[in-house]
Formats: C-alpha cells, sequence, structure tokens
C-alpha cells in the first residue's frame, strides 16, 4: 500500500516517526515535513527553551529525519519553499505525486484542507497527543498537566475537513500521568501506544477491512499556547517542561 506520512520537525515527531519506519517498511512510504505549528508567533521565553532543548536532542539523535525518510526508501520532502502553502496547486501536486492510498498525519504543523483530504481512497487519519475532544490545539498534554488529570493520551481520528482535531475518532489510547515527570517525559511516552494505534489501523485497511469512525462525543476545548501566566502557574504545581536528567524518554530505532 502507498502511504503519506506527514509530520513536523519535532522531538515527538522524530521518536514516532521512527516507529512507524521501522513498523511500516512493507509499504511505501512518502514522508513530508513541516518546519513549525501554526503562524509565526513569538513564544514565551519557557517554550523557547524547551525549542532549543529539542533542537538539540535532534541534533544527537542517530538518525536525522532524512535519514529516517531514506530508511524508509524516500528522500524527505516539504513546503516551507513554496511558502507553506500545502493546500496551494504546487503544494497539491507534491502530495498527489505520491499517490497515497492513505495519508497519516503525525503533528503535522499546516492545516490541510479539501483537494488534499479528498486524495487518498482510505482518507487520512492523524494522530493528536491528547484525548479529544477534551484536548483540542497545542499542547494537550501540559493542559492534562495544569488540569490535574491521572490519565493523558493519545486520539486517533479522521481529518474529514479543515477544522482542527475535529473528525470522527478510530481509537483512543490511554496511560497514566507521570506526575514526577516532565511535560516532554510524558508526551514522548505517548507515542508507544500511539503508534500501535497506527499500525493497527494500517493493517485493517491492507486487510480490506473500514476503518469506523465515531463522531466526537462531549465537551469540547481549543488550546493555544500557554501563556506566561500559565506557564507560572505550571511551575507552581512543581512541574516541569523538560529536564536533562530524565533522557526525556526518548528511544531510538
Amino acid at each position: 500500500m502507498k502511504i503519506t506520512i506527514l509530520t513536523n520537525r519535532d522531538l515527538a515527531s522524530h521518536s514516532a516517526l521512527s516507529r512507524l519506519v521501522k513498523a511500516l517498511g512493507d509499504h511505501q512510504l512518502t514522508i513530508f515535513i513541516s518546519e513549525k505549528v501554526g503562524a509565526d508567533q513569538q513564544l514565551p521565553a519557557p517554550l523557547m527553551e524547551l525549542a532549543a532543548f529539542e533542537k538539540h536532542q535532534l541534533a544527537t539523535a542517530e538518525h536525522s529525519f532524512d535519514d529516517l525518510a531514506k530508511l524508509a526508501g524516500c528522500e524527505l520532502q516539504g513546503f516551507a519553499d513554496i511558502g507553506n502553502k500545502v493546500n496551494g496547486p504546487e503544494g497539491l501536486a507534491r502530495i498527489q505525486a505520491s499517490q497515497p492510498d492513505l495519508i497519516i498525519s503525525v503533528r503535522f504543523g499546516l492545516i490541510i484542507r479539501g483537494k488534499v483530504i479528498a486524495i487518498p481512497q482510505h482518507g487520512v487519519i492523524n494522530l493528536h497527543s491528547g484525548v479529544l475532544p477534551s484536548y483540542r490545539g497545542v499542547m494537550a498534554t501540559f493542559r492534562a498537566m495544569l488540569n490535574k488529570e491521572s490519565e493523558i493520551g493519545s486520539t486517533l481520528h479522521f481529518i474529514q475537513d479543515s477544522g482542527v482535531d475535529t473528525g470522527d475518532i478510530i481509537s483512543i489510547a490511554r496511560i497514566t500521568l507521570a506526575t514526577d515527570r516532565s511535560y516532554l517525559f510524558n508526551v514522548l511516552s505517548l507515542y508507544e501506544a500511539g503508534c500501535e494505534q497506527i499500525i493497527q489501523a494500517v493493517a485493517a485497511v491492507q486487510a480490506g477491512q473500514y476503518l469506523n469512525g465515531t463522531p466526537q462525543q462531549g465537551t469540547a476545548a481549543y488550546y493555544s499556547f500557554p501563556s506566561d501566566d500559565e506557564l507560572a502557574t505550571f511551575v507552581a504545581l512543581d512541574y516541569r517542561l523538560f529536564d536533562p536528567q530524565d533522557n526525556t524518554g526518548h528511544k531510538q530505532y
């Protein structure tokens, strides 16, 4: 089966892609990467420090994103050179050229719209690092920690329109929140079960089964990047965004 993976240049995406390249080796993979999430904006200093830490971890990883693409038998592609216009004529043509039967999105930083969504016959599925619909948007694990949840989770859902994290749910995998570990550790911990959700979905499609999605139920909440005040509250709860001493939980494959 031809599978196109849409991902982002961050540590959690790297962890997920490492797993998926290994697990989906029997399929023809094409990989596209975004360079950031959302529009350009000045983030609070703690989030900039987190981004710098992730960048260092990626720089010292055994495999770069380009290496992972080569292991998958393709070359890493992106949309930065066309102004991140993934839905424009050239962006659309790039995705069409991969002739995907299925598109898998993992932390992709650009919103795809109708013409892209319509390309694969088996649809577009997205792995969101939060339990939907309670934690739509970015940094869902941060919000779950701030709300003193006992569990965090990843949601595999369809992308059916340009709404953010609004599509029908395929599955949810929950794990216990490690309250004594950092935000980043907890985020990375989601991807073992999260990638297994993707692997099972791909196996079902390959076997000719129909992927069932259930409309989201319950109260929805959308979150953007936290403010300085919210970050201060997070620290006051004795939480950390990252901790160099906990090895981040990132595994190489």
